[in-house]
């Protein structure tokens, strides 16, 4: 079995990391895969590449630019890759091709396909967001035009933003890519209400619900500062509560107002962890962005308490990686902090509820400490790789074997 992953980030995002990591358990079962990105920092080589076997990179700086430019002003990648030839080969040389992220400046959607239907190649794909049903966007903002086919775009600003709205005609142009993919195509979501989304848009599809899992790095820097050696949760009277985003500035995915009610607090300290941090202040510690999984469970660690408001997500990766290093998780109700949470037994809060529960120092630090005492083996049982990597190796034997799957 020869597979080929094409994600467009090599490390960034929950969806790389998934990715990434399922890559390398193929590769530990013997099964031969290859691991295709779009680009890296700025652009260029991912400083993962070195540590990441199988992997290549197929986008350049200038194309990705260009294609950063052309998207901000109609909406479409139209640069094709500059390692267009390494990806031809690499599809000739799939059994199965797994498509994760593939929008965003480094690869026209026809292009992908006119490969994929040149090799004649069976495709598994995981939707980590509703790019695949509408005409533009990635996330949808609640928005549900692209059920009656998109057009007169209310989110223009959505990522990845545009200035022209041509959402009509390009969901009519995706439509008949997918058209075209479709008789050996298996759309993967990693959770129900995503799938039930695209079953509703592409009732054609096979579609399948494969939670994403807790990455092999990250569960052996658990193992390795596990409770009885891992950081000291400091006791100067402070509750730390940790905020986690990759773009902690996007409104949709951290509430600002609620952080900075609860950094308000004299006994809180906020700690976020991702890029262009919009918080600043005595009771606030910024971290920025964290490559490094072990670094990321230290600081995850020493927190009391994580933070999850985002409203955007398809599955919340940071939910179960802070409970899996014994951080409950204050989680405002959405459709993924109720589906992954929901899993564990644990339920989602109010704002006001969050403020309440966290507003009075002796309270909040009994509540904490009681929380989650058995929650790292639950979160290790139902958010392991195993049964996800088996349920995904069935899907590419079916695929390449000519058999139907469901």
């Amino acid at each position: 079995m020869k597979v080929l992953h094409l994600n467009v980030r090599l490390q960034e995002g929950g969806a790389a990391r998934v990715a990434v990591d399922l890559h390398r358990h193929l590769l530990n079962a013997g099964i031969e895969s290859r691991f295709a990105y779009g680009w890296g920092e700025k652009g260029g080589i991912s400083s993962a590449e070195k540590s990441v076997p199988a992997c290549f990179r197929i986008g350049r700086r200038f194309q990705v630019a260009g294609n950063i430019l052309l998207h901000r002003a109609v909406g479409i990648d139209l640069l094709p890759p500059g390692g267009g030839r390494k990806l031809t080969e690499a599809v000739r040389w799939a059994d199965v091709v797994h498509l994760h992220v593939i929008h965003s400046y480094f690869l026209p959607f026809g292009r992908l396909v006119k490969e994929l239907l040149r090799a004649n190649k069976p495709v598994v794909w995981t939707a980590h967001d509703y790019w695949m049903l509408t005409g533009r966007c990635a996330f949808t903002e609640g928005c549900e035009g692209w059920r009656k086919g998109c057009g007169v775009c209310p989110t223009m600003k959505n990522y990845p933003p545009a200035g022209l709205d041509l959402s009509a005609s390009q969901f009519k142009v995706r439509r008949r890519l997918l058209a075209g993919l479709g008789p050996r195509m298996h759309v993967v979501t990693p959770s129900e209400f995503v799938a039930q989304a695209v079953k509703d848009g592409l009732p054609d599809i096979c579609v399948s619900v494969i939670p994403n899992w807790l990455d092999s790095e990250f569960q052996a820097a658990i193992k390795d500062i596990g409770p009885s050696n891992g950081p000291v949760k400091s006791r100067n009277g402070k509750i730390k509560v940790a905020v986690i985003a990759n773009d902690l500035s996007d409104p949709t995915k951290v509430d600002r107002a609620l952080v900075n009610r609860l950094s308000n607090m004299n006994h809180i300290e906020v700690q976020t962890i991702g890029r262009n941090s919009p918080f600043s202040g005595e009771r606030i510690i910024n971290h920025g962005r964290i490559a490094s999984r072990r670094q990321m469970v230290e600081t995850i660690a020493t927190a009391d308490a994580a933070l999850f408001t985002s409203d955007k997500d398809t599955f919340g990766l940071v939910m179960i990686e802070s409970l899996a290093c014994g951080v409950p998780v204050f989680a405002v109700q959405s459709k993924a902090s109720t589906e992954v949470l929901g899993r564990l037994g644990i339920s989602t809060m109010s704002k006001e509820k969050i403020i309440a529960a966290l507003s009075e120092p002796r309270a909040a630090r009994v509540l904490l400490d009681s929380a989650g005492a058995d929650i790292r083996q639950a979160v290790a049982s139902v958010y392991g790789y195993t049964k996800a990597v088996e349920s995904y190796c069935a899907i590419y034997e079916s695929l390449a074997s000519g058999r139907k799957t469901s």
